[in-house]
């Protein structure tokens, strides 16, 4: 009763570290703890084997027929079925020969069938190896080596064949006739086939294999061998066997060589009963796990210790955040770390929190440095906390989305969302709906297809360049802002729905990366921003003085066609959301005159300052979107087409898309970019030249011949081998630190001015 006491301990204390979804199997001992790696769990404490090494295979096929399950155990069944028969005689002809004494014995005479059915026993064998090899761990293996069942049943299986083949041999010898060629061809596969049987018993022990699937051949091996160890027993005269003779074998006794055969396999059916009670009896999934319970929480408090430096028995936020930082990890991950880990909100981490928090991340990543370790949880703390992950997780969610899309059927189903909306409705020709659906799709295939070669400045080029010829198709600026909400809406309705995660990466890679460089190719923004902020700030202000128009607002951004219609759950009641967007639109009024008076860095604070306030309200891109478009109907509505003209309404959609959109979106990612645009607003000119970089580059604290690796590279992706703009600059390290979220500026340009480029870089 104490020890089921313990053992329930053991697993519970294993089902707060191992993965969701995994259990143990496989209990024994062992003193190898000294490595990192894939691990077992031994009884009675809650200890595990350290396992080093790697698979013993990786081929995809043997992968396959284990993950179907039935193509192992089918092909287990063919080849002892087979051997079975091949042991009874199936096939064969029987004759007649003189024994030791002159005893008349029968023999089996091999023909062309039975043959054949060695053969393809001896294929069936080894599709079964081939899957179980591809879950063989090679440190595993050897643990499993290092005990006495895997040599028990290779000696038994040598023993069995052995016995066989001599009296078969001897009695062949005595005839007529001496064995033929096709009597060594059988015994040598017969060979083959017996060491496969061998090496398939000792590889499922080290393999991590379904459990069902243990079982089923276990349960089949235990079958054949109780067969095979019985039949002679039962059939007396059963051919090949000369009672008579007698053969010693190695250091067994001297007996007659069924008895030799019946002992072996006798011997290896009692070891196959072991196995399969243990099977039977335990009822977990897998046989080993992926962490070192003990391993883990050594690890967990050294990591403890290591931050803990003011008070050893908790860690403060100081203490926290000052470690983190020279590891160089961000000050938006860092504080959402500490966030996470402060389960009490006390202030303080005790170690108790600390190891349940960490626990998971620190058992899943056994060989991992603690610096790693604690960028790699913050980074998920972030993400948790607002749906913000890589870039390159973010392009992986797009792209496995997108794989998933029927063209056709994605093409009609933004058609719709689009012609939804009265304002565009009337652009599209009915009888060429299904002409106008595919160009869309093709549109958004284009765009992905080229974000698919990370070649962020050849997409920029391209996109421009896209936009530029569109000018001449009557697109107009507004129109961007629809045709997101129509995409993201499409992409929702043929998902059943959007994780954040999901809209976060949909709105940052389609905004950031089509809709920016396609905007700025449709519109000259060098030349046309000081107008824009100036006709935005105007129209804005004559806004605030009309007293209907917030009423107005509201009404509008619950009726536009795809963007979120449950305003109500970021809002107390009706009055507060009143409030609220009263509150938006003076903040806006002050951005746009930031912008105007030429305080841009000013201007983009202040709008990443409130990006955190409305994401941890469930404020979400498509929000925002579905507010610039519920804007521009306000505007007509209430100031007039005559105010609010055409050329006003390019402006606002070029105000929100470039200035409030795209610096929302990119806030979690602004530490780097505040620090180049501070570096920009203080540059006299457009152009960088050498100075300007080793300027950026001190910043950083990066030397000189680093500097220069990291000047070279940019020229290289931006393909200009001079004249390289702030722009070019801003736009390279912003995407940089999007790839690595939870770092520092200085680690981003330390790690961008290492880093190579491509090779597929070009110098114009």
């Amino acid at each position: 009763m104490r020890w089921m006491k313990s053992r329930s301990l053991t697993q519970r204390k294993m089902a707060s570290v191992v993965p969701a979804g995994t259990e143990v199997t496989r209990q024994g001992v062992s003193d190898r703890i000294g490595k990192r790696g894939r691990v077992m769990v031994v009884k009675p404490i809650a200890r595990a084997y350290i396992l080093s090494e790697h698979m013993m295979s990786n081929m995809a096929v043997g992968d396959w027929l284990l993950r179907k399950k039935w193509p192992p155990v089918v092909a287990l069944i063919i080849a002892l079925g087979l051997h079975t028969a091949d042991f009874f005689g199936a096939f064969y002809n029987l004759s007649v020969v003189p024994g030791e004494h002159q005893t008349p014995v029968r023999i089996f005479e091999p023909t062309l069938e039975s043959s054949i059915m060695s053969v393809v026993s001896f294929l069936a064998f080894g599709v079964a190896l081939l899957s179980v090899l591809t879950r063989v761990h090679s440190q595993l293996l050897w643990m499993t080596l290092r005990t006495f069942d895997p040599w028990a049943i290779i000696a038994c299986c040598a023993r069995g064949w052995a016995a066989r083949s001599f009296s078969r041999y001897r009695l062949r010898d005595s005839g007529d006739d001496v064995a033929s060629v096709h009597d060594y061809f059988s015994w040598g596969i017969d060979l083959v086939i017996v060491l496969q049987f061998s090496s398939l018993l000792i590889l499922a022990e080290a393999a991590d294999i379904p459990k069902d699937v243990m079982r089923i051949c276990v349960a089949i091996c235990l079958i054949y061998c109780i067969v095979l160890s019985a039949g002679p027993l039962i059939w007396e005269n059963m051919p090949d066997w000369d009672a008579d003779a007698k053969v010693q074998l190695l250091f067994f006794a001297n007996m007659a060589p069924k008895s030799q055969f019946v002992s072996a396999y006798g011997t290896m059916a009692v070891l196959l009963t072991k196995a399969a009670v243990s099977t039977i009896v335990q009822k977990n999934a897998f046989m080993y796990l992926r962490c070192h319970y003990e391993y883990c929480m050594d690890q967990l408090d050294a990591s403890f210790a290591k931050l803990a430096q003011s008070d050893p028995s908790a860690i403060s936020y100081s203490d926290f955040r000052l470690a983190l930082q020279e590891m160089g990890i961000s000050e938006s991950h860092i504080f959402a770390g500490f966030n996470l880990l402060d389960i009490e909100q006390s202030g303080k981490v005790s170690l108790q929190n600390f190891r349940k928090c960490l626990m998971d991340i620190f058992a899943e990543y056994p060989d991992a440095s603690h610096i790693v370790l604690l960028g790699k949880f913050c980074q998920e703390a972030f993400n948790q906390t607002s749906g913000y992950s890589s870039l390159d997780s973010m392009f992986g969610t797009v792209f496995s989305h997108w794989r998933r899309f029927k063209l056709e059927e994605f093409g009609e189903c933004i058609y719709q969302c689009l012609t939804q909306d009265p304002a565009l409705a009337s652009l599209f020709r009915r009888e060429k709906m299904r002409t106008q659906a595919l160009l869309f799709a093709a549109f958004v295939q284009v765009a992905l297809s080229w974000l698919e070669e990370k070649d962020f400045r050849k997409v920029d080029r391209d996109m421009a360049s896209l936009g530029l010829r569109h000018r001449s198709y009557g697109v107009e600026p507004e129109y961007v802002c629809m045709f997101q909400i129509a995409l993201l809406q499409t992409v929702s309705t043929i998902l059943n729905g959007l994780s954040l995660q999901a809209e976060i990466s949909w709105s940052v890679v389609w905004s950031h990366f089509v809709v920016a460089p396609f905007l700025a190719g449709l519109v000259d923004l060098d030349s046309e921003r000081p107008g824009v902020y100036r006709a935005v700030k105007d129209i804005l202000l004559q806004a605030k003085k009309e007293p209907q128009f917030v009423t107005m607002l509201v009404r509008n951004l619950h009726g536009i066609v795809g963007g979120y219609c449950e305003w109500s759950r970021l809002f107390r009641d009706p009055e507060h959301e009143v409030q609220h967007l009263a509150m938006l639109l003076g903040f806006l009024i002050q951005v746009a005159d930031d912008l105007d008076a030429g305080r841009i860095l000013k201007a983009k604070q202040r709008m990443r300052g409130i990006a955190q306030i409305h994401w941890d309200r469930g404020v979400v891109p498509r929000h925002m979107l579905a507010f610039q478009h519920a804007m521009s109907h306000t505007f007509k509505e209430v100031l007039g087409p005559d105010v609010f003209t055409h050329s006003t309404e390019s402006s606002w959609a070029v105000f929100m898309q470039t200035e409030v959109l795209e610096v929302l979106l990119l806030a979690p990612f602004a530490e780097t970019q505040d620090r180049v645009e501070e570096w920009a607003s203080q540059m006299d000119g457009q152009e960088v030249d050498g100075k300007a970089w080793r300027a950026l580059m001190k910043l950083a604290y990066v030397d000189e011949p680093l500097a220069e690796k990291g000047l070279q590279r940019v020229h290289a992706e931006n393909g200009k081998s001079s004249s390289l703009t702030v722009n070019d600059v801003i736009k390279t390290f912003c995407d940089e630190s999007m790839q690595h979220p939870s770092w520092t500026f200085e680690k981003v340009v330390e790690n961008y001015c290492k880093t190579p480029p491509a090779a597929e870089c070009f110098l114009e």
